[in-house]
């Protein structure tokens, strides 16, 4: 196999304050969105992320690649789903870089082409509005669509997904890509119920959210809510060993535990093949399938290695 290079449209933000700690990003931004830095593209609003976002994104694209690729031949319909899909431009608040987030990355994809349908969900209007006109300034609206849709509302996503995709033709590949572990269980197994044929790329953010609230979680019953209605499960609090492991403050391995509780969760509707990518300390992406051949394609993806200079080659 040979390197390959992805290109994000990256160009330098001049106008991003970059290095914002949390304070500052709370005043300069709504739902990530900077109130006061617009795309030097098409002067469109910009998500702000961390450098690792990048990471995420690459990974992403070459599994897309490879499955849309393979298995174009084999299924009537491919679609893409994205839940909380972001404008599709995005801006690195380290260094003031502007790049592609994961929408216009995959629409930028040579694949896309082997796609059915992209569907792209946010509940914030404001993003969904920005998002699609992207979509349309790139002559794309046939294939992709934003739409406003929020995860704690399943069957209102379903609804639209059965309207858009085939619910037994199909072979569906999902991101769900949330900045905290707010994303209910319910809307997984919901769209699983939908679409049948479903590969999920979830970001669980393990080491941030989660992280920051395990002490609290354990004596809070609203804050534990939270995390079980993520895991789809009302037991991780009540079990006995998570709650010496809290009283002993091994965090480590309680977020252990709290990997092996979603995947557990993921293998109760039939996903049974797993991979768990840490990013850095921040979160996991946890890829989950119910087929092997799933799993062949994203270990593949996998070993195309990210250098950080946008070049990506295979070991």
């Amino acid at each position: 196999m040979s390197s390959s290079r992805i290109d994000l449209n990256g160009c330098k933000n001049g106008s991003c304050h970059t290095k914002c700690n949390k304070e500052a990003r709370a005043k300069l931004s709504e739902d990530d969105l900077c109130k006061d830095v617009k795309s030097v593209c098409d002067s469109l609003s910009v998500r702000c992320v961390g450098k690792w976002a990048e990471k995420k994104i690459y990974l992403l694209y070459q599994y897309l690649g490879i499955f849309a690729t393979g298995m174009k031949d084999k299924w009537s319909e491919i679609n893409y789903i994205e839940i909380c899909s972001g404008p599709g431009r995005c801006i690195n608040r380290e260094s003031g870089e502007e790049i592609d987030g994961t929408a216009l990355a995959v629409v930028h994809h040579p694949a896309f082409q082997y796609l059915h349908k992209a569907i792209f969900f946010d509940y914030n209007p404001v993003v969904v509005e920005v998002l699609n006109k992207r979509i349309e300034a790139i002559g794309l609206t046939s294939k992709a669509i934003a739409q406003r849709g929020d995860y704690n509302n399943p069957e209102s996503i379903c609804t639209i997904l059965s309207q858009q995709c085939s619910t037994t033709r199909s072979l569906n590949l999902i991101l769900i890509d949330p900045t905290d572990c707010s994303v209910p269980f319910a809307l997984v197994k919901r769209i699983k119920k939908t679409l049948q044929n479903v590969d999920f790329i979830i970001n669980v953010a393990t080491g941030t959210d989660f992280n920051r609230n395990i002490p609290m979680a354990f004596d809070d019953k609203e804050r534990a809510a939270k995390y079980e209605t993520f895991l789809g499960d009302t037991t991780f609090f009540h079990n006995a060993i998570n709650i010496e492991l809290y009283r002993n403050r091994d965090y480590s391995t309680l977020r252990n535990k709290f990997r092996e509780a979603y995947q557990n969760s993921m293998k109760s509707i039939g996903h049974t093949f797993f991979d768990l990518n840490m990013i850095e300390h921040y979160y996991d992406i946890l890829f989950a399938a119910s087929h092997y051949k799933a799993l062949e394609f994203w270990n593949k993806a996998k070993a195309i290695k990210y250098d950080g200079q946008r070049e990506l080659s295979f070991e």
